[in-house]
């Protein structure tokens, strides 16, 4: 029997004495992705810390830095960024309710927290990181404390859980908000973090920096 169901309802044969009727509910579904959630944010931590990445910047380090453009972005536990994962965890609520609304909330939830891990250990790659170097205006990014990238992950499965508690309709509008509001004070947001990325443009790097 899978882990997270439970046995409702057992009717054993009189004459073999085994089992002829048994009832599964799946009334802990839930507990077994939170599980499997959190077993795979605790895999990402120590795969990034595998790899090299810090537990905590050091002595200097406070809980929190707004200042995106150096190298201290990304080395404390809450950034103008976490808003953005927060914004990365409502998107996933958004495309799971129009591509997978069949799936259990849980199976959504675990699917959310699993791009956010694909997302952490892609961003602190070498690979991404020298191209968050020289096609965005991070020229001095040199990738997440396991810290911030834990938040980051916590960050996106509040983003589904507000998302889900609240109506699609509120949901965008919040991501709306979220995104003009960071684009305003930091000159960057996830549409933009992502657009950059994959598709430079040199005018908005220039734009970010302020030139």
């Amino acid at each position: 029997m899978p882990f997270g169901y439970i046995l409702k309802n057992v009717r054993m044969n009189g004459v073999t004495g085994f089992p002829e009727r048994i009832v599964i509910t799946r009334s802990d579904e839930r507990t077994k992705y939170w599980f499997l959630s959190s077993a795979l944010v605790l895999f990402t931590v120590l795969w990034l810390w595998v790899n090299g990445a810090v537990c905590w910047p050091g002595k200097y380090a406070s809980l929190w830095s707004s200042e995106v453009w150096s190298s201290s972005n990304s080395q404390h536990p809450l950034d103008p960024y976490t808003l953005t994962h927060t914004m990365f965890g409502i998107l996933c609520f958004l495309i799971a309710s129009l591509t997978a609304k069949r799936l259990p909330p849980s199976r959504q939830f675990f699917l959310a927290i699993l791009a956010a891990c694909i997302w952490e250990i892609c961003e602190n790659s070498a690979f991404f990181i020298e191209r968050f170097r020289h096609s965005t205006a991070a020229a001095d990014y040199g990738g997440d404390a396991l810290v911030n990238s834990t938040i980051d992950i916590v960050a996106c499965g509040l983003g589904f859980c507000l998302a889900m508690k609240v109506r699609k309709r509120i949901s965008i509008l919040i991501f709306i908000a979220v995104e003009v509001v960071t684009m305003s004070w930091v000159r960057d947001n996830l549409v933009l973090n992502i657009l950059m990325l994959l598709f430079p443009v040199e005018s908005i790097r220039n734009w970010q920096l302020g030139i």
